[in-house]
């Protein structure tokens, strides 16, 4: 059967082979990953892990290529391209440097991810089979929660948990039961770099107890990991092949740290986010424009990751996941959505923990824009949404989807007179007026029976506006011979009943200083915003100090002009790392462990920017590592220590060589070390 392959990554090509360095860089840089890693192509199974922060304020997104019984962490040279998740079958093209794949180019077996999809592994809806397993760590205290206690947070059904906010908040369509077993006390103490580890040593603890095949969604419960590293939770993006005793199944992983769950509804809040992860879920972000509830059309305003705190795929909270969250996994019947698209009418929705009715209208905003309004109705009815901030249960809670909203959802705030997020409903009596479009939108009432709400696309006349260009560096400096670039955001201010204009650009440059060709026009829609780069070059003779950039736009004979300043300061020199490894010889017996000091200085001139460095350690082969650190972030001249520690095999003897490597994040091996073990017996 033939494969259907869709390519991503083309233009991640073209950026990385414009960067071309100078000469003075390659004297002075350290080896680049094409110097010490040839190309290659890899093909296998994607497992995205989402790394919540305690505070839900900050997220990490970690990528793993499962290949047979390897399992490559993943960086992309780019962004990661939209909509991965576990489960997704790729091929990537790139460099491995040590354990890892640097991904360049990006493949995904379209045709299998749909095979996935139609066969419904891991489904949405239905029973899920949940599996919590507790585990300890030796040398630390077990964890205080107790079996009944953490039963209650996934299973009761008389007072808040996973299974009963699911059966609330999917109106029946999917609930879970399943079993916790546990304490089991692992082999060791892991580290947040260790989570796959730690997954399979609590599979095999609790296989005399067990059968796998049983589940498709799997919690293991921990102590709190090693230091250098901190989260509450983290979880696959959706669920993949999990390699068990009882063989492969399909199913997510989630791992919660025991200290969140001590407090029976913070652990159901933090469960009920993890599991929104293995369900497909990103966060729940809130989106502000400042004095303005929505700006321009196209303008991205301000996300804050886990914002809305009326999801609980936001930060800390119950509420129900988002109206276009619902949608998005078939929790919401299509019938309770209506799509309203340039048609007046008015609507009543139905609370959302109601049986039945209009549960959330999905309003194109503007005749013609891309961006849709997703207004929907709480109450404090149920177990969860009561409580909630009591202002929400007034008006309409309204989330916006666009271009930039990915596979998350964008929390709106209708009272931006004030500073808070806690009260963002359109309130009764309130009409909002999109003043980028023909869009009005009226909250006319609101009972505990429903929300009224008016919809109507008006025949604006075409008000003509100057235009607006911003531009924005993407690096706060550069030197004498660099590249700076800039973002040129041109807005074209007319109202949204007039049509597209069409705008000449023109560089604004200082002296000396060269430039790629801008495009020498561009066309915009009325009340939108269009982006474009410019590209520049600055002459080596150039004196260090402050210099203005940026485009003039014209139309219709009126011009308007758009800059920023670049400071321009001495260049910057980069050099490799110094890496030290002591002590440099040991002598030490089988199964024993030996410690070793490591030293890292960074010794880029100081007009670099900071750089991080991983560290990697493959010799010798089949000796366990462990780190006090996994990794550091160091300013130029900045240095660092932490401690590397290998286990020795019983059955070893002999000289045995011990190397360290230091990778640079997006740049490859940077330094490597070696020292000797004599394995005496």
């Amino acid at each position: 059967m033939s494969r259907t392959w869709s390519m991503v990554a083309a233009m991640w090509l073209a950026a990385c082979s414009a960067q071309v360095s100078s000469p003075q860089e390659e004297e002075s840089a350290a080896p680049r990953v094409d110097e010490v890693a040839p190309r290659g192509e890899w093909g296998g199974v994607l497992e995205v892990l989402v790394v919540d922060d305690p505070s839900l304020r900050e997220q990490r997104l970690e990528y793993f290529l499962v290949e047979g019984q390897q399992r490559y962490p993943v960086v992309f040279s780019r962004r990661a391209p939209e909509g991965l998740r576990s489960g997704l079958k790729l091929k990537l093209r790139g460099r491995r440097v040590g354990g890892q794949l640097i991904a360049e180019e990006v493949e995904v077996d379209t045709q299998a991810a749909a095979l996935d999809a139609s066969a419904g592994i891991c489904g949405v809806t239905g029973v899920q089979r949940s599996l919590v397993i507790l585990v300890a760590f030796p040398g630390l205290p077990t964890p205080a929660n107790t079996l009944e206690e953490t039963r209650e947070v996934f299973f009761s059904t008389t007072r808040r948990s996973l299974a009963g906010y699911w059966h609330e908040v999917s109106e029946g369509r999917t609930t879970t039961t399943g079993d916790v077993v546990g304490w089991y006390t692992l082999d060791r103490a892991y580290s947040c770099k260790d989570t796959h580890a730690m997954r399979e040593a609590a599979l095999r603890a609790a296989d005399a107890d067990v059968d796998f095949t049983r589940y498709d969604r799997i919690f293991i419960v921990h102590p709190r990991p090693q230091e250098g590293c901190f989260y509450s939770g983290q979880a696959t993006l959706s669920c993949g092949a999990l390699s068990t005793p009882d063989g492969t199944v399909s199913a997510s992983t989630a791992w919660l740290v025991a200290e969140y769950m001590d407090q029976h509804d913070m652990a159901v809040e933090l469960v009920t986010h993890e599991a929104g992860h293995n369900l497909s879920l990103n966060h729940a972000n809130s989106r502000d424009f400042g004095t303005e509830p929505l700006g321009y059309l196209g303008s991205q305003g301000v996300i804050t990751e886990y914002g809305d705190l009326f999801s609980s795929m936001g930060s800390w909270n119950l509420g129900h996941y988002a109206a276009p969250h619902k949608a998005r996994i078939g929790w919401l019947d299509p019938s309770a959505v209506a799509e309203v698209d340039g048609v007046n009418g008015t609507f009543t929705l139905a609370p959302v923990v109601s049986s039945g009715g209009l549960k959330a209208l999905k309003v194109r905003r503007g005749s013609t824009s891309g961006g849709w309004l997703w207004l929907e109705y709480r109450q404090p009815m149920g177990l969860y949404e009561e409580i909630l901030n009591h202002q929400v249960f007034g008006g309409a809670l309204v989330h916006y989807e666009d271009e930039a909203t990915r596979d998350g959802s964008h929390l709106l705030d209708f009272t931006p007179e004030t500073l808070s997020w806690s009260d963002p409903a359109l309130l009764p009596g309130r009409t909002w007026d999109d003043p980028y479009s023909n869009l009005s939108v009226t909250v006319e009432s609101a009972t505990s029976a429903g929300l009224t709400v008016r919809v109507r696309y008006s025949q604006k006349p075409c008000v003509r506006a100057p235009s607006n260009v911003r531009v924005t560096s993407f690096a706060d400096t550069a030197w004498p011979g660099g590249q700076p670039e800039f973002e040129l955001a041109l807005t074209n201010q007319d109202s949204a009943g007039c049509g597209p204009s069409t705008f000449q650009l023109g560089a604004i440059l200082p002296a000396g200083w060269s430039s790629d060709p801008l495009l020498a026009q561009l066309t915009v829609a009325a009340s939108s915003t269009a982006y474009t780069t410019l590209q520049t070059y600055v002459p080596y003779r150039t004196e260090p100090g402050l210099y203005t950039a940026g485009v003039a736009v014209t139309r219709d004979g009126y011009t308007v002009q758009g800059t920023t300043t670049m400071q321009i300061v001495e260049r910057c020199i980069s050099s490799p790392p110094t890496l030290t490894l002591s002590p440099g010889t040991v002598k030490a017996a089988p199964g024993s462990s030996v410690t070793w000091t490591v030293n890292v200085t960074n010794n880029d001139s100081a007009s670099c920017n900071w750089v991080w460095y991983d560290f990697v350690s493959t010799l010798p082969e089949a000796w366990e590592t462990t780190w006090s650190d996994w990794g550091v972030n160091l300013p130029p001249g900045g240095a660092f220590s932490f401690t590397m520690t290998k286990s020795i095999p019983v059955n070893a003897s002999g000289l045995h060589t011990v190397d360290l490597q230091i990778l640079q994040e997006d740049f490859g091996l940077a330094a490597s070390a070696t020292a000797t073990v004599e394995v005496v017996k």
